[in-house]
C-alpha cells in the first residue's frame, strides 16, 4: 500500500504535531481519512505537513506549485510513495486551475492536488449521513439547517449564515452538545459515503476523487445487501 505525504492548510485538514518542528508528522484529519475511503493508502504510516512548513527550493519562487514540487522532494527524502495535497479555495476561484497546472508541471513521486470549494468544512458538511449520525440526529433535520449548498459556504462571507466554520460549530453544539474538533471531523470523514459527498461537492471533492482514482488503486465499494 502507498504511504503518502499529505499536505494541507491546518489541523482539521491533516492533523498537526503537539509542537511545530517543520518535519512531517503522523497524518490525521479530514483529508487522509477521505483519501483512504477512495483509494488504497497506508494511512496509519503516512505523514503530513502544512503548506506553511514546506521550505522553498528557491528564494525567488513562490506559490503552491513550487511548494508542491518541494513536497515531492520531501516525500522522496522520507521514503514516502506519493503526495496528496489539498488547498482551500477560500474566495479565489482561480485556485481551481492549480489542479490542471499540478498535473502538467509536477514531477518526481506521483502527486494529486485537490481544491476544497470553498473551504475544507464543505467536505464535512457535505457528508450529511455521516455527520448526522455523529451528531445523533437525522439527515433530514441536519440538512434543513443549511442555508445554501455546502460549496457556497465560506468563513469570510459577509452573511453570518454562510460562514462554514461557524455553521459547523453551531450544529455540533446545538445537536450534540459537543465542540467542533479534529476528532469529530475525523469520525465523519471515516464514515463518509463517498458518492454522497461527491454529489454535494461537484466542483471540489468530485475532482479530487477522480484524480485519486486515476492515480491509485481504488478502494472496493462495499456491496449493498440484496432486498429479500
Amino acid at each position: 500500500m502507498k504511504r503518502a505525504l499529505f499536505v494541507g492548510d491546518g489541523k482539521h485538514d491533516i492533523g498537526g504535531p503537539e509542537w511545530p518542528t517543520g518535519e512531517p508528522f503522523p497524518a490525521r484529519g479530514v483529508v487522509p481519512h477521505l483519501a483512504e475511503r477512495v483509494a488504497i493508502f497506508d494511512r496509519a504510516n503516512s505523514r503530513a505537513l502544512r503548506w506553511s512548513d514546506i521550505p522553498r527550493l528557491s528564494a525567488s519562487k513562490k506559490g503552491y506549485l513550487h511548494k508542491l514540487r518541494a513536497a515531492q522532494l520531501l516525500a522522496q527524502r522520507h521514503g514516502l510513495d506519493t503526495v496528496v495535497a489539498v488547498v482551500d479555495e477560500d474566495n479565489d476561484p482561480s485556485r481551481r486551475d492549480l489542479i490542471d497546472a499540478a498535473r502538467a508541471e509536477a514531477s518526481g513521486v506521483p502527486a494529486v492536488m485537490g481544491v476544497a470549494v470553498r473551504s475544507i468544512e464543505a467536505w464535512t458538511l457535505g457528508a450529511v449521513t455521516a455527520l448526522a449520525a455523529e451528531l445523533r440526529t437525522t439527515a433530514t433535520r441536519l440538512r434543513s439547517k443549511y442555508a445554501a449548498p455546502v460549496e457556497q459556504l465560506y468563513e469570510g462571507s459577509q452573511k453570518p449564515e454562510l460562514r462554514s466554520k461557524q455553521l459547523l460549530k453551531a450544529l455540533a453544539d446545538e445537536l450534540a452538545h459537543r465542540p467542533d474538533c479534529l476528532e469529530l471531523r475525523e469520525a465523519v470523514a471515516a464514515a463518509t459515503d463517498i458518492d454522497e459527498l461527491y454529489h454535494h461537492c461537484p466542483a471540489g471533492f468530485a475532482r479530487f476523487v477522480a484524480d485519486l482514482r486515476a492515480h491509485f488503486p481504488a478502494r472496493p465499494t462495499p456491496a449493498h445487501p440484496t432486498p429479500a
